[in-house]
């Protein structure tokens, strides 16, 4: 589910609108929602796999860093949606 919620958009999308979005499938489909940590670890493991790219970005003397999740280039985005439309 946090792959359709990353491929359902085209462009890069900041973590917390992830997380909006795959809590918000969450809740449609019955399913108990998940911590913000919990979403980071499926991150990093469908980062791992090179499902999504997670681009981090930093501000500047010492402000912070800005992370942004995006598909990646090496799964085409339709027939990925559409395996997973099958799924669920």
């Amino acid at each position: 589910m946090l792959l359709e919620s990353v491929y359902s958009k085209e462009e890069k999308e900041s973590p917390t609108e992830v997380y909006r979005e795959f809590n918000n499938i969450m809740r449609l489909s019955g399913r108990e929602q998940v911590s913000h940590k919990t979403l980071s670890e499926l991150t990093a493991e469908l980062e791992l796999y090179g499902y999504v790219e997670v681009e981090r970005k930093g501000r500047g003397r010492g402000r912070g860093v800005d992370f942004y999740i995006s598909p990646t280039g090496s799964v085409e985005r339709t027939a990925l949606l559409d395996a997973l439309k099958d799924l669920v």
